[in-house]
């Protein structure tokens, strides 16, 4: 049998049983359609394109990006007009830097920190920064055993002993 490859073949018969209102022939004729249809077709129409939206939450609230602290590319045009602002108006110099706000550090390295803040630190804290860490040792699990057992006798020779006067 040769599937049946435009509605054409079927001539009026799917339009009968959908104006006589027979489901189950209209179901049947239209299962016996091939599903490749639309490589017939006259003409064709355009694929649907898939337009990629990236959503950003800084273009939408028209905010932008909080800048490093460090010195970056095109900062020193950027401190010559804070400086000419300066000279101008304490305004205008509040205006710039809410506009551009300038960089406050020539390099930022988060493991810096100032001495007065390094001194006030506990010495587990000093340890982790400098990278000097306590080697750990291999534990030993029946040494634990061994400690309770002492722990044990020790306590139960301490009760005896308490207990001898009263006897």
């Amino acid at each position: 049998m040769q599937p049946i490859i435009n509605e054409w073949q079927l001539d009026t018969k799917l339009n009968q049983a959908l104006q006589q209102q027979h489901r189950a022939d209209f179901a049947l004729w239209l299962a016996v359609l091939s599903p490749a249809v639309n490589e017939m077709a006259a003409f064709y129409t355009p694929l649907p394109r898939v337009s990629e939206t990236k959503y950003n939450l800084y273009q939408q609230l028209a905010v932008r990006e909080a800048r490093g602290f460090a010195l970056e590319a095109g900062d020193i045009e950027l401190m010559q007009n804070h400086s000419v602002a300066v000279q101008q108006s304490l305004a205008q110099v509040k205006l710039q830097g809410e506009l551009t706000p300038a960089p406050w550090v020539w390099q930022d390295n988060t493991k810096k920190l100032d001495n007065q803040v390094f001194a006030s630190l506990d010495s587990h804290c000093r340890r982790r920064l400098q990278g000097a860490l306590p080697e750990r040792s291999e534990t030993d699990e029946t040494g634990l055993y061994e400690m309770l057992q002492q722990l044990n006798t020790s306590a139960f020779a301490d009760t005896t002993e308490a207990e001898m006067p009263y006897q």
